[in-house]
């Protein structure tokens, strides 16, 4: 499968993950390293993938599909919440996505399902990455101090045009850039300091 899944079960879902994910982060890297950016991402953890839906039924049946008794041994739910006035369901793949080999090998284990923001229709598919920077030392997701001198750190390594509107999330902000990858149209990536599951954990009490 390398299109978009047509019959939203929780198995032609994971299919479809194996099947794209790797080549989507496999070419975020690359078009990172092109001069127009000179960003090397090599050492950071991708911490998570997001998967975008083209409407609410979809979004209500893929949710419902990857916690039926068919998805337990490939999906759990780490959070289904409400942010910005839409729901968003974050799940953990049991068995991670692997990507690239030797000392370019990565996984990834979270997916995040936004349901479509109103008035902003959009194809089904995947739309951005995130990736941790710091050193894995600070732990709390608060925005603070640490946080901005992170970002504005990470900013001055790589001085693009970075959007910084999420760096005054009161919880994990980012700074963040878009390109456009032949398979994929216009993505994102994403840059912050917390992975996402370890913000969900805080968030929701979770030790």
């Amino acid at each position: 499968m390398t299109s978009n899944p047509d019959n939203t079960t929780s198995s032609d879902f994971l299919t479809y993950l194996h099947d794209r994910v790797p080549s989507f982060v496999t070419a975020i890297v690359a078009e990172l390293k092109t001069s127009e950016y000179d960003i090397d991402v090599t050492d950071l953890q991708a911490d998570h993938v997001c998967y975008r839906t083209e409407s609410m039924a979809q979004y209500t049946e893929l949710v419902e599909a990857l916690q039926s008794p068919e998805a337990s041994g490939s999906f759990t739910l780490l959070v289904e919440s409400e942010i910005g006035g839409r729901p968003i369901a974050t799940f953990k793949l049991l068995q991670p996505i692997e990507i690239g080999s030797g000392n370019h090998r990565r996984s990834i284990d979270v997916i995040e399902i936004p349901s479509p923001k109103e008035g902003s229709p959009y194809d089904a598919g995947l739309e951005h990455i995130e990736f941790v920077i710091g050193d894995g030392t600070y732990t709390s997701p608060m925005n603070d101090e640490v946080h901005a001198t992170a970002l504005e750190g990470w900013m001055r390594k790589y001085p693009i045009s970075w959007n910084t509107k999420a760096c005054h999330k009161k919880c994990n902000p980012d700074v963040s850039l878009k390109m456009e990858l032949c398979d994929y149209g216009r993505v994102s990536v994403k840059f912050h300091l917390i992975p996402l599951e370890a913000v969900i954990k805080f968030e929701t009490g979770v030790a």
